[in-house]
């Protein structure tokens, strides 16, 4: 039997040592390919010292970074990405670029340009504009998201990254940036 240490009201150092002093006992592998841009949210992590409601990620503000890949000490390699995991991970490093009219990448993108993009990376072909996503895709409730979702509103849509959040690319003037997903009127899945 594996001695697991239990923190009960501990401090986050108490339960930081804790966890170190079970990965050097059993050996760790990662839960995901280290070799694909971390999807935070994706495996129940959250990004700390996001603002206030009503006060949203955008120019020129950036969200906190993603701590470090979560680790499982089971000897065993994790899952492989999801599509929507890949798209998600595509769209984050899409961030900072700029805005233009019809574009797909990689040097700018439009909004459903940059929507396109994502979930080529993702390994999926879908419409290029926001009205055919909207139209062909499969529609899903606000309430079960996942990574990589399509988050429609009249007009644009943007790429689900998790917690609540949205990597879209507004307009003219303005870069790939993170905008609540509350914004959002409808959701859709490839």
């Amino acid at each position: 039997m594996l001695w697991a240490p239990t923190v009960t009201n501990g401090s986050i150092c108490q339960l930081t040592a804790a966890a170190l002093l079970l990965v050097l006992v059993t050996g760790c592998q990662p839960l995901r390919d280290s070799s694909v841009p971390s999807a935070a949210g994706s495996f129940g992590a959250s990004y700390q010292g996001y603002p206030a409601y009503g006060q949203p990620w955008g120019y020129g503000v950036q969200p906190p970074t993603p701590g470090p890949s979560v680790w499982v000490p089971t000897g065993q390699p994790g899952p492989s990405p999801s599509p929507g995991m890949r798209a998600a991970a595509f769209a984050r490093a899409a961030q900072g670029r700029p805005y233009c009219w019809g574009g797909t990448g990689p040097d700018c993108f439009d909004c459903s340009g940059l929507t396109y993009a994502a979930w080529q990376a993702g390994g999926k072909t879908i419409p290029r504009t926001s009205t055919a996503q909207r139209d062909e895709l499969t529609r899903v409730a606000m309430s079960v998201l996942q990574l990589g979702d399509i988050m429609w509103r009249p007009g644009h849509v943007g790429v689900y990254v998790g917690n609540g959040w949205v990597i879209h690319a507004p307009k003219r003037g303005q870069p790939v940036q993170y905008q609540p997903a509350q914004k959002y009127r409808e959701a859709f899945r490839p």
